[in-house]
């Protein structure tokens, strides 16, 4: 059997130099781009419904337009993605945030309820960014180093989703069509670093150096054109389970606080903060050390049992302060659990399908956003749940009902890692390398 060499670092920078890629810059500017993005989301989207009922609109209506979104995205992100490996990932990522601009002015400008419907499709349709994003991240580093970096692009997306609603609420008061305007704005602010600063990642150089060193490949019979290989189904699956996961408890979190421990907007926006630092700290500064210390198989499978052993414990939160305390820990597993599945899932395919199969697994995470809301506030409505003699409240099936999540994402995951030994095999090459300099630093 022969293994991959993987590209130390300086064979990888000047690879990249070849292309005039600066790496820190890049990263820099995908950061600030995501940032921007998820600020102009989360933004507007807390106050859809009151906005939609200032238009007569009904509770069925207002719930068909926040999924609207999500399910326009899950038709066109696939193909956004795809789109990115064929022309670039550029040109299709400034689309995008075109595209996103102009929906958030129709949004601003909207006089009834079909026209915000129109503008949440339009703006599901643009929905390109997160995967040509990813794909970009994927171009730029190497399996040694991806997860690291996926973990920054990470931060910028959930820093932009905690601050959003906190200055999106505070414009809404005065005047509902502000933080629209303000996330169209933002948009040009995003399309500016994206024409400015970004470098093309894949030029047309790079891709067809990539077709020929992939049609030579294929005189190996074990190599698929596909990008559906019992990889990367296994790897989307988990991302499907973590998306369903940390969604059915976030969407229904502020509801959780606000109906079980009477936390006003203050408190709630406390407690986001928390995780919001907690996020900011795991992944910027504490992700690369961790990965190098403890190895990125190790750490993905903590992650895993301490997901289980968290809504284990979350029906039983019964003090407020309480909460304060769960958060970071599930923090660190949203910090670290996503990357390092994205970055998985980049191992398994082939340079000029890393569009394609992000647009997939953002697909999957939309339509994950799709159900999980549904799971979460229908046990909130229920209230209680009789199972022969077993009485379980909406904590305990909230809680519960991630257990099997998790207990299943963990199954899936440890089955993978044991069917696909070769996937951090770049660690073992480092270990191995490091211990022969070890050895000859104490020769001397």
């Amino acid at each position: 059997m022969s293994f991959p060499k993987f590209p130390s670092k300086e064979e990888h920078n000047e690879y990249l130099e070849k292309f005039k890629i600066n790496q820190s810059r890049a990263m820099f500017t995908i950061i600030l781009s995501i940032l921007i993005d998820s600020l102009g989301y989360s933004l507007v989207f807390p106050l859809l419904p009151d906005i939609a009922r200032d238009f007569g609109a009904s509770n069925l209506m207002i719930g068909v337009l926040i999924s609207s979104n999500a399910i326009s995205a899950i038709i066109c992100v696939p193909i956004w993605g795809k789109l990115s490996d064929k022309y670039g990932r550029k040109p299709i990522l400034l689309i995008s945030q075109i595209g996103t601009g102009i929906s958030f002015l129709i949004l601003g400008l909207s006089n009834s309820y079909y026209v915000i419907l129109f503008a949440r499709v339009f703006d599901g349709v643009f929905s390109g960014q997160i995967p040509v994003i990813r794909a970009y991240v994927t171009d730029i580093t190497t399996p040694q180093t991806r997860a690291s970096h996926m973990g920054k692009f990470m931060v910028g997306y959930t820093v932009g989703m905690i601050a959003g609603p906190s200055i999106g609420g505070f414009l809404g008061v005065i005047n509902w069509r502000f933080p629209p305007f303000l996330t169209s704005s933002l948009s040009i602010v995003s399309i500016i670093l994206t024409v400015k600063v970004i470098t093309e990642s894949m030029p047309k150089e790079r891709r067809e150096e990539i077709k020929t060193q992939l049609l030579l490949a294929q005189t190996n019979p074990g190599n698929k054109g596909s990008i559906w290989n019992k990889e990367v189904k296994m790897r989307l699956v988990q991302t499907f389970l973590t998306t369903l996961i940390s969604f059915m408890f976030t969407t229904s979190f502020p509801l959780v606080l606000y109906d079980r421990y009477g936390a006003d907007a203050s408190i709630i926006g406390s407690v986001m903060a928390v995780a919001g630092i907690g996020l900011l700290i795991y992944g910027m500064i504490l992700m690369k050390p961790l990965i190098r210390k403890i190895g990125e198989k190790h750490l993905l499978l903590t992650t895993f049992i301490m997901l289980i052993i968290l809504f284990i414990i979350y029906p039983y939160l019964s003090q407020l302060w309480m909460v304060y305390i769960f958060i970071l820990p599930f923090a660190f597993c949203m910090a670290f659990m996503r990357p390092l599945i994205s970055a998985n899932i980049a191992k398994a395919v082939d340079p000029l399908k890393q569009g394609t199969v992000s647009g997939w697994a953002v697909n999957l995470q939309s339509f994950s956003q799709i159900i999980a809301p549904l799971i979460s506030t229908g046990f909130l409505e229920l209230g209680s749940l009789t199972i022969g003699a077993t009485v379980l409240n909406s904590y305990e099936l909230i809680g519960f009902t991630n257990v099997i999540f998790a207990l299943t994402l963990f199954i899936i995951g440890y089955t993978d890692l044991k069917l696909h030994p070769r996937l951090y095999l770049y660690e073992k090459i480092r270990r191995k390398k490091e211990e022969v300099i070890r050895r000859k630093s104490r020769k001397k």
